[in-house]
């Protein structure tokens, strides 16, 4: 049964310079231009697409989040109640009780002084309909206590279904407590507080390890068919789809060019946009070819002994190069904690929790010059940390971490060259870049800082834009204009503005389509092997890691359970937790089986003003 129709949609947004003409539609540029789109109750559908091809705009535009976007044609209809020029009273009635949206960005859609199970119950609340004076302007203590127990409680089941680890500590924590993937489930949870008929998930898995990755999609399914609830998942990458979705959307500049069953549009491509993300996927898939690139870096005899298996799953690596003199990044038995966020009955109470976490446990490592190391984990396992203390935004509660020899305290301990020689790309660089700067000014800041003339500032800026992939026009946007790839290409611009000897990356590909993921690691080998600068490479993508690092090491739980070459973690890994990430990668794109589908499709060609169209 159909429970969602959108027909011929367009969506245009003033044009950032406006040109002088006689037809007012000149002023105003399509961001989706005459989409369709269908998605039945018990069913998951994908809308797939490169990043700026209005996936987002269009997800949003179901529920009128899309302003200041306007809506100049077509049709959604939501169970028969049409939408597109519905009012703001009608939306806000459909709004979490009708449809459920998880954001792509999580840390910026979650209050960061609310604990995260406070806007999960707000959320319960809100679909429920019959709140109190006091709780609607969000006064906790005049609510009903029983009422906000068992709020408490669904808001912790709902963290359990979607693989939140002990979910009921959990409720206390703020979202800035939350490592990116915990912060996306959390979301997720959000999204299904009111028990919505449709839930749209925008980019539901980026930045989310390989099984968790396969943990949310399995959840989706579930949900679809236990629920007879309609799932529309955002997403870039056709290889995380390709097996937990019935249907797949493709869409490029605003239209729908190709859709129909998932493992048929994936297995069989028609429309050249489609096979351009099949192909980008299965470049940086882990396959043959990448095992054999990395084995023959790793035959160059640089961490010959870094082979050695581990004895045992401990905080110690394989490699006994701490003492190498030309390692230019050392850690050396690093222990972070972290305070639970607990009251002080809550640490009284007989069988309490303990009074902080451990996010890092007595790691050791160190980087040679030169050299890109991977690093690879479930979240929450420590990675974003070891880039933190690295880049000097928190100390180590124990241990001590050095470059170029030098202990590193923290940004605000290091001299002006040491801060210069360091670059991070965040996990989320939208919540890093000012709203009321343009781009440009943005990528600039560490030039100006450093002393560079406002000319060779632009120049640069120039080159940069140009080495990400990004129009010079970025220049003059502001953050919020950019998709979430474009904007994550900056960030990776604004990083390397100054050279910097040290580069961290944070999930640096995590927003960005199949084919732009792919340029940028291309673009991010070339740029190591020119600078010869030492790089940390951090993401769950492990085909991206495997492509751009020279060796990779994994974190579980705060601890480093196993490091070496990047050849040999892909292809003989020793721990367990490394075997079981790797068992959790999708499938190569060109591996699905066609004869596994039942139902057919046809791509829309450059003669075809129609939208594709499934028969089944």
């Amino acid at each position: 049964m159909m429970l969602l129709n959108v027909t011929d949609l367009r969506i245009t947004y003033e044009s950032a310079t406006k040109r002088a003409a006689s037809d007012p539609d000149d002023d105003r540029t399509p961001a989706v231009d005459g989409a369709s789109l269908t998605v039945d109750r018990g069913e998951v559908v994908a809308l797939v697409g490169e990043s700026g091809s209005g996936k987002s705009t269009l997800a949003r535009s179901i529920v009128g989040l899309h302003r200041p976007g306007e809506i100049t044609d077509g049709e959604i209809r939501l169970d028969g109640t049409e939408l597109a020029a519905a009012g703001e009273a009608t939306l806000r009635t459909i709004r979490g009780r009708q449809v459920g949206v998880a954001f792509q960005d999580p840390t910026a859609a979650f209050d960061p002084v609310y604990p995260v199970g406070e806007q999960i119950t707000e959320a319960i609340a809100a679909a429920e309909g019959h709140q109190g004076l006091f709780e609607s302007l969000g006064v906790p203590p005049f609510a009903d206590r029983d009422v906000r127990k068992q709020r408490r409680e669904q808001a912790a089941a709902l963290l359990d279904d979607v693989g939140v680890d002990d979910p009921s500590a959990r409720l206390d924590a703020y979202p800035g407590e939350l490592s990116g993937g915990q912060c996306q489930r959390a979301m997720l949870a959000t999204a299904l507080a009111g028990n919505p008929d449709l839930l749209i998930a925008d980019e539901p898995t980026a930045g989310l390890d390989a099984t968790t990755r396969a943990c949310i999609l399995e959840l989706l399914e579930s949900l679809a068919e236990e629920r007879d609830l309609g799932v529309l998942v955002i997403t870039h990458d056709l290889a995380v789809v390709a097996q937990h979705c019935d249907r797949v959307a493709v869409l490029s500049d605003g239209r729908v060019v190709e859709t129909g069953a998932t493992t048929a549009v994936v297995a069989d491509p028609e429309h050249p946009e489609t096979r351009s993300l099949v192909d980008a996927g299965d470049a940086i898939a882990l396959g043959k070819e990448t095992r054999q690139q990395r084995t023959a870096v790793d035959g160059g005899g640089m961490h010959a002994n870094s082979d050695r298996p581990l004895k045992r799953p401990t905080n110690n690596t394989s490699d006994d190069d701490s003492s190498d003199s030309t390692a230019v990044v050392e850690l050396a038995e690093v222990t972070k904690t972290y305070a639970a966020d607990t009251s002080l009955f809550d640490r009284l109470r007989p069988g309490s929790p303990p009074d902080s976490r451990t996010a890092l446990d007595a790691v050791s490592l160190s980087i040679q010059r030169g050299e890109t190391l991977g690093l690879v984990g479930e979240s929450g396992g420590g990675k974003s940390t070891v880039v933190e203390l690295i880049a000097g935004l928190t100390a180590p509660t124990e241990g001590t971490v050095r470059i170029d020899g030098r202990r590193a305290g923290t940004v605000d301990e290091r001299g002006r060259e040491l801060r210069s020689d360091v670059g991070v790309v965040f996990q989320h660089p939208e919540a890093s870049f000012d709203p009321r700067w343009p781009v440009g000014r943005s990528i600039a800041e560490p030039l100006r800082r450093l002393g560079w003339p406002k000319r060779r500032r632009t120049e640069r800026v120039e080159e940069l834009l140009t080495l990400v992939g990004l129009p010079s026009s970025v220049v003059d946007a502001r953050p919020q204009q950019l998709s979430g790839g474009q904007i994550q290409r900056a960030a990776i611009a604004r990083a390397t503005a100054t050279d910097p000897r040290v580069l961290l990356l944070d999930e640096p590909v995590s927003a960005l389509d199949a084919t732009t993921r792919a340029h940028v690691l291309d673009l991010f080998v070339e740029m190591q092997r020119q600078r010869s600068g030492t790089a940390v490479f951090v993401s769950h993508d492990l085909g991206a890691v495997g492509r751009v690092a020279d060796r990779i090491g994994v974190l579980e739980r705060g601890r480093l359970v196993e490091i070496g070459d990047a050849g040999r973690i892909l292809s003989n890994p020793s721990h367990p937790h490394t075997q079981t990430l790797l068992e959790s990668v999708p499938e190569r794109p060109t591996e699905i089986d066609v004869a596994a589908t039942d139902r057919s499709r046809r791509a829309v060609t450059d003669h075809d003003d129609t939208q594709a169209t499934e028969t089944d």
